[in-house]
């Protein structure tokens, strides 16, 4: 890999651990899911970082011909999804995105029913049990929800 993307792996781990020390700082309940979060992404740095560092085998084909083939659809596919994920969240709620999104992505991706069935109610459950009930953290509800049940 280049060395700009090991730069780049190395200061977002250095701003994972800037965010750990005002993190401490806070109650144990406001604290909990921030410390998952970045302790989740500081593991996942860490292994970019070694992978960076670890020898890459010769390929048939170019990175570069490999990106200039999916450039327009990979591209416009990541805008679509980053449009779509806060306008789900703004007209479905938390839960109906967390169960929804997973489940148009494994479908897009030509995922088996079966997986995506178990992937997307696993996020549902999942999701549920630690926010909403064993954190008590009221999740929004949605704007369907609003306009049916208020």
């Amino acid at each position: 890999m280049s060395h700009g993307s090991r730069i780049f792996a190395f200061s977002l781990l250095l701003i994972v651990i800037l965010f750990f020390i005002p993190t401490m700082t806070y109650t144990f309940k406001a604290r909990v899911f921030p410390l998952i979060a970045l302790f989740a992404a500081a593991s996942l740095l860490i292994i970019q970082i070694v992978q960076e560092f670890l020898p890459k085998p010769k390929a048939e084909e170019t990175d570069e011909q490999r990106e200039r083939k999916g450039f327009g659809r990979k591209h416009l596919s990541i805008w679509a999804w980053m449009v779509c994920t806060p306008l789900m969240l703004w007209v479905l709620g938390f839960m109906g995105t967390v169960v929804l999104l997973p489940f148009l992505y494994l479908r897009f991706q030509r995922e088996g029913w079966l997986v995506t069935i178990l992937v997307s109610a696993g996020c549902g459950v999942t999701f549920y049990f630690f926010f909403g009930f064993a954190l008590k953290m009221p999740l929004y509800p949605g704007l369907i929800y609003l306009k049916i049940f208020s």
